[in-house]
Formats: structure tokens, sequence, C-alpha cells
């Protein structure tokens, strides 16, 4: 019979039968896996599969192609530690759900394991003294996403001129850079660089608005790169979960 044991993040969970649940969990060496877990009813097992949480997994089948069955233990829960800071805990939802939509099943992804790690890891910092900049992490987290499934975006020179100063825009066609120079006519076709990924300082404009821009360059090649190439039916609406925590960030 199959079976393996690695560390995961949880990613969802959904009840199945009276007191089981098919619990989805990014793995760092298995890919995104989906197994069953019974005794959901159990206080220990439904408090540790809450998505966020980093848990250690064991996985049984009677064949290699079969759901199989879970057996998880808690190495570090997130949800409990960020409970009363609702924009975190959209923040964890909104990539728990990405990864779903995205991230094929049993396909190892370790480097995109260890960047969520990492970035959940910073939301459990005390961020008191710089209020909210973990945010700016959460768009550079879906650039790497982009990247390390195919759709790379070069946002440190011009594709036009090379050069690595003045850069203003990012081309919807190819994901690179461009600068105000080397845009032209084509200027109104491309998508504003933010600030803290290299762009222009806007007047007027703030530290969420630049957030905002972020996210819609990564929404732009979500949209209309990555989920029509993995969708034959042009399914290529991202979580409502992630429109959520952009409206949140809208309110800020």
């Amino acid at each position: 019979m199959p079976e393996w044991r690695d560390k995961g993040i949880v990613l969802s969970v959904r009840k199945y039968g009276e007191s089981g649940i098919i619990a989805n969990i990014l793995t760092l060496e298995h890919g995104r896996h989906l197994g069953w877990i019974s005794n959901y009813k159990n206080k220990n097992v439904s408090s540790h599969a809450q998505p966020g949480n980093l848990v250690d997994v064991f996985w049984k089948s009677r064949l290699i192609d079969q759901m199989g069955n879970f057996k998880i233990e808690l190495i570090s829960s997130v949800v409990g530690k960020i409970l009363d800071d609702k924009i975190k805990l959209q923040a964890v939802i909104s990539l728990c759900t990405l990864l779903e939509k995205v991230l094929p099943e049993r396909q190892s992804y370790s480097e995109v394991f260890h960047a969520t790690q990492a970035f959940i890891n910073v939301l459990l910092l005390d961020d008191d003294v710089s209020k909210n900049t973990w945010i700016e992490g959460y768009v550079k987290w879906e650039i790497g996403i982009l990247s390390s499934i195919g759709f790379s975006l070069k946002l440190d020179e011009c594709a036009v001129t090379g050069k690595k100063s003045t850069l203003y825009y990012v081309s919807p066609k190819t994901g690179k850079a461009v600068s105000k120079e080397g845009a032209g006519k084509f200027a109104p076709k491309l998508l504003l660089l933010p600030y803290f990924l290299g762009g222009p300082k806007i007047v007027g404009s703030n530290f969420y608005q630049d957030i905002i821009t972020g996210l819609k360059i990564t929404s732009y090649f979500f949209k209309n790169k990555l989920l029509l190439s993995i969708n034959d039916n042009k399914n290529n609406f991202l979580p409502n979960a992630r429109n959520r925590f952009i409206e949140m960030i809208e309110k800020l």
C-alpha cells in the first residue's frame, strides 16, 4: 500500500459524510494533495485542520491514484494567533484559496511551499511599529507564485531601453518593466508599476493605493495568462476570498 509522510500547509477542508472531511493540503514534497480525515468532530482534529496551519501529514491509500487517508498533527497554529486581526486572517484565506485554484494536484512545488511558509511566518510577527507593511510581502508572494508556475515578471530593467532607472510601467504582453521614455505612445496600454516594486513615487498616492496597483498587475497575469492556460473552459475568475482581501485594503 502506498504511503508517505510530509510537512504541509492546510489550504481548505470540506465535510464528507457524518464525521469526516476532505482536506486539501500543500505539502513540501508531494505538492497539493487531497485526503480524507476521519473523526472531524474531535476538537483536536478540527482545530488542527484550519487553513494556514502547518501540519505533519501522513498519507496512506490502497492504490496510488486514489484520494487516500490523511492523519495530521499540528506543528504551528496560524488562525489562532491572528484571529483578532481581520485583514491578516483574510490574507491567509486569500493565499490558501489562490493556491488551491492555480496549483495542479500532486506536482511538487517546494519553492511555493517555502515561500508560503515564510510569508505566513511574517504575518505572525508583531507589526505595531510598521503597521501593515507585510501587505507588500503578499504582493511579492503572488509575483513569486506566477514565477514558479511559469509566468515570470521581470521588473528590474526596461524591456525597451535596457535601463534600470525611471521604470514606470509593466507590459501586459511580456510581464517586463518599461521606462517612461521607452513606453512612448504605448503608455496608455501598459500597467503602472508601483513604487515598492521599483516604479515612480506618485504624488498624492498613499501606501495602500500603491498596494492595489501591485495587485492589479498580479490580477492581470493570473486571469489573462495563468488561468487561461490551465482551464479549457476559460474559468479565469479569481477566488472570492482574494477579492474580499482587496476590498479590505481599499477601505484602509
